[in-house]
């Protein structure tokens, strides 16, 4: 797996996408379609869309850099170890 700081993609969204796209859709699609199938289909397939979209990473993840420099000046002050070192 590639270290967090290089993948641009999260993909623990794209469940909650499909979940949500195929509850939606399903129920948009009743009203508009008025058939079972094809409102499934599509909301899966906005789902997709909706789960990659919100787990596309953009270049520079700034709270993601905030984040890691608390962490290790948590880490400096305290003298924790760094992740996978043994005291």
């Amino acid at each position: 797996m590639a270290p967090p700081a290089r993948r641009r993609f999260d993909s623990t969204w794209l469940p909650f996408g499909m979940i949500i796209g195929f509850v939606v859709g399903i129920g948009m699609g009743l009203r508009v379609i008025d058939s079972l199938w094809i409102s499934a289909v599509v909301g899966v397939l906005a789902g997709a869309v909706l789960g990659v979209l919100l787990g596309l990473r953009g270049g520079g993840d700034a709270l993601t850099r905030d984040e890691d420099a608390e962490d290790d000046e948590y880490r400096r002050l305290h003298g924790d170890p760094r992740p996978g070192e043994r005291r």
